[in-house]
């Protein structure tokens, strides 16, 4: 270094990644101490990739010192000396079109000129200052350190010392500060730092005739939708959170904020670099922004809700962040790329992905009924006015222009997976945040199919039967495995009525229909009250055969089961689905292998080649391997009695505790023939689950498909009749897997029941047929009660003119044969027709309602003969009331 110049200290500001590593790797080829700080360090050289009113810039402004751009390195570098400062400072060139006002671009210059003719020590150096700013909050710091750097005086509010000039404190509480005059100084909002070095034009600090509040009216005139903005994008590079979001709610009935002010908040909440405190407000802002400017407004703000609602680092779409925050809520870990180095707290973590997926269902579930009010507004006015436009979040997310005619996209497919899983796993735990998830998903499902149906009338297309032919069908096929029960809670948990109808439709098919022909037409108000309330009438006449479940090959757009579909689309290309989730077998009911064996072997291949790359100590010390196994399990496999016993007499030990496939200790015991540990578990742990099933497969069925037949007896002594009474997902009773009828008999007698093997399946069997029917009068209640919903027929007492109604129908659809019906909006009105001149008939359908109905008690049953009835009052009394 030359003599006589003092050395140079650089700190840099506004780089990242590897455009920072290139820069300081150029400061390590010159003579110079590079300071790598967050913090103002009193450099003599800032760096500054762009300007900004960041701690390090505003202190280095304020001090006096070189703010310059990343030239002045490189140029330096490649002539292996320091070149003149000059030309390379922020403000030596004025950009005109720059979004930086030209107060702004030359402040560093101005400032540095200033101090330097004037000889004053800094831009602050007559100030006295109190900061009513919590003390040990990371912003007082930061502000400390710029007032220091301009030689400002610090004063703690109690120990002042002399007349105080400023009093510092947050635009929240000024008012309130202000009011309470503890001090004569005028108050200042903490953005008065970068507007005094910013946008004072031609100020000088030395005079004093100019006072202070005069300048912070001044200033307070000065303010334009334009300085706003910087000022917030300076908070925002700054990290003053908080401050942002105040400016941002203030300005936000008045104006739109660009959109990158948006996306830098959302990035900062994934990172953790706010405080949940600011997650309600900052969410405020966005439903107020949904609420003043919708993303139906215009196309410029759909583009604006299409940039905004996406991951801010992968910037992908409003898709790809729905499937990174899906992939989050089941991992507890972002997926698609790593964010922050920071630990986040797995409460904060849920908070906030909870509330994004949140918001985007408000979005579509606002847009949805946006386009329900515009359509009917449009079909029912006397004026003419435009056609709705297809201006849409929901639209662009499921449905690219390309693809608007295809319901079953890629989207969709996946989407239909996860509310599936889902819903499964919601019987697994009581985890309110999966709980709310599964919510926020179907809801997301609901709004995109009531989106496609409108999105027919506006087209004039027939699309609906895609609801019903691919979504509805691919859903049922998915729950296959349900139990009635679960199916129950599915359908009735889908909020869109169009699709619970079209659901409950094919899960009819699939329970009722089986072996029965019917008609491939729509589904319509005639089929449901003719063909099918004639179905569920010869459910009493089958055999429990029909009951038993064949398990089918899935069918549908997805090529994948649903539970490999699911997490290929969670996991990416490149994950191993053995290590997520095992998927459920293709069942061969032609073999002789016990189901239980099946779904073990199955599961067995899809996790040993995961456990198998375990360190040793780990498997050892975990309290589950990667099948879920613990101790119990294990040794009730390897019949390790005494083993057994001194866990169970350990605190805590729970005898019913699962794997992750499901099975239970006494599951392990009774499939590997561990008579012993069956017998232990029996004695010592009354509160076992001896009902415990996975897919139906209990521990009775465990024992007597692989043949343990002690272990058996021990069970039905335990256990008694009710262990009989339980059927698997192949429809096998217990007492099925065992092939010598002496066996059966002597198995049996151990339950003593006071009938014969033959009876007491005669009696199962007719059990069978009332749950059978009760499901299926389920199922055709709620197509019955969401069908007049959706096409507006009368069930709920309100009196309509039905034979007028359909006298005009009539004359309509007569006024249209000459001209054959070629649009959608021409079937619907022949269907809608149709179904009023159905309506009017309802009681000669219904004269002869099934016996094996009639003499249900059941509580489904007695609702769809609730509906039944009704439906012909409304009917029967319509044409008195013309």
């Amino acid at each position: 270094m030359e003599e006589g110049i003092p050395e140079r200290k650089i700190q840099i500001t506004g780089f990242k990644d590897r455009e920072k590593d290139e820069l300081v790797e150029l400061l390590f080829k010159l003579d110079c101490i590079f300071i790598d700080s967050e913090k103002y360090e009193n450099c003599t050289h800032l760096i500054a990739k762009q300007i900004s009113k960041s701690e390090k810039y505003l202190a280095t402004c304020a001090a006096g010192k070189w703010i310059l751009t990343k030239d002045y390195v490189i140029n330096s570098a490649k002539s292996g000396r320091w070149l003149d400062e000059t030309t390379y400072e922020w403000g030596y060139k004025i950009e005109k079109n720059s979004h930086y006002s030209p107060q702004m671009q030359s402040a560093p210059k101005r400032w540095r000129e200033e101090l330097t003719r004037s000889g004053a020590p800094g831009a602050f150096h007559r100030w006295k200052v109190v900061l009513l700013v919590k003390e040990g909050d990371k912003r007082r710091d930061a502000f400390e350190r710029v007032l220091l750097a301009g030689k400002a005086l610090i004063y703690h509010p109690q120990k002042q010392e002399g007349e105080i000039t400023h009093v510092f404190t947050n635009n929240r509480s000024l008012k309130a500060q202000q009011e309470m005059s503890d001090f004569s100084a005028s108050y200042y909002p903490i953005q008065y730092l970068g507007e005094f070095l910013f946008e004072a034009v031609n100020h000088k600090y030395v005079r004093e005739d100019v006072t202070l509040h005069e300048y912070s009216s001044k200033a307070e005139n000065f303010e334009t939708p334009r300085v706003s903005f910087n000022r917030i994008e300076g908070l925002l590079e700054g990290h003053f959170f908080i401050e942002a979001v105040e400016e941002l709610s203030s300005l936000l009935p008045y104006c739109v904020p660009p959109v990158h002010f948006l996306q830098t908040l959302i990035e900062h909440l994934l990172q953790g670099n706010l405080g949940i405190n600011l997650l309600s407000r900052i969410f405020d802002i966005f439903y107020t922004l949904l609420h003043l400017h919708p993303p139906w407004k215009s196309h410029s703000m759909l583009r604006y809700y299409l940039d905004l609602l996406q991951c801010p680092v992968c910037v992908r779409g409003t898709w790809s962040l729905v499937e990174m925050l899906v992939r989050s809520c089941l991992n507890s870990r972002f997926f698609c790329h790593v964010i922050s180095d920071q630990e986040m707290e797995l409460a904060k973590h849920r908070m906030i992905h909870e509330s994004l997926l949140k918001f985007i269902f408000d979005v579509v579930q606002a847009e949805v009924e946006s386009l329900s009010r515009r359509l009917y507004q449009w079909a029912n006015s006397d004026f003419q006015i435009d056609q709705p436009q297809m201006l849409a979040v929901i639209f662009k997310m499921f449905w690219p222009e390309s693809k608007s005619s295809i319901l079953f996209t890629k989207p969709m497919n996946a989407l239909v997976d996860w509310v599936i899983y889902f819903h499964k796993e919601q019987y697994k735990t009581d985890d309110v945040f999966k709980h709310q998830v599964a919510y926020l998903l179907n809801g997301i499902l609901g709004a995109a199919v009531e989106y496609w149906i409108l999105l027919g009338f506006l087209l004039d297309k027939y699309m609906m039967q895609q609801v019903a032919d691919d979504l509805a069908n691919y859903i049922s096929i998915l729950c296959d495995d349900f139990s009635s029960d679960e199916l129950e809670d599915l359908i009735c948990s889908i909020p869109s009525p169009w699709l619970q109808m079209f659901v409950a439709e094919a899960v009819f098919k699939n329970v009722c229909l089986k072996n029965v022909s019917f008609s491939s037409e729509p589904l319509s108000l005639q089929k449901m009250v003719s063909s099918y309330l004639s179905a569920i009438g010869k459910i009493g006449m089958c055999k429990t055969g029909m009951a038993q479940k064949k398990k089918r090959n899935k069918i549908g757009p997805g090529p994948r089961p649903v539970f490999q579909t699911a997490f290929f689309m969670l996991s990416g290309e490149k994950q191993n689905h053995s290590e997520v989730l095992p998927d459920l077998p293709e069942l061969n009911l032609d073999s002789c292998t016990p189901l239980s064996t099946k779904l073990r072997t199955k599961l067995e291949e899809q996790t040993d080649s995961k456990e198998s790359s375990l360190p040793k100590q780990e498997r050892h010390f975990c309290k589950h391997n990667m099948k879920g196994e613990t101790a119990l399990h294990k040794a009730c496999m390897k019949n390790k009695v005494e083993k057994l016993v001194l866990l169970l007499s350990l605190p805590g030990t729970c005898i019913n505790v699962k794997d992750y496939a499901g099975w239970t200790p006494l599951h392990e015991a009774c499939n590997h023939g561990s008579t012993e540990c069956v017998r232990e578990i029996l004695q010592r742990c009354p509160e076992v689950d001896l009902l415990s099933q996975v897919d139906g497969v209990t521990p009775l069925h465990d024992a007597l498909s692989n043949g343990h037949v002690e272990i058996g007896k021990l069970l039905l002594q335990h256990g008694g009749p009710v262990l009989l009474q339980q059927r698997d997902m192949e429809g096998k009773l217990p007492l099925d897997y065992v092939a010598s009828p002496q066996l059966k008999e002597e198995l049996f007698a151990i339950v003593q029941v006071q009938e014969t093997i033959e009876d007491f399946h005669e009696r199962l069997e007719l059990d069978v047929c009332s749950q059978r029917i009760e499901f299926a009068s389920f199922l055709l209640s709620k197509m019955l009660l969401n069908f007049c919903s959706v096409y507006n027929l009368p069930l709920n007492g309100f009196p309509l003119n039905i034979k007028a109604m359909c006298s005009d129908a009539a004359q309509l659809m007569s006024d249209r044969k000459s001209q054959r019906a070629t649009s959608f909006t021409d079937w619907l009105v022949e269907h809608y027709a149709k179904n009023l001149e159905t309506f009017q008939k309802i009681p000669e359908f219904l004269r002869e309602i099934p016996e094996n109905i009639q003499q249900c008690t059941r509580l489904h049953v007695q609702t769809l003969l609730a509906v039944l009835k009704t439906l012909v009052i409304q009917s029967s009394a319509a044409p008195d009331q013309h």
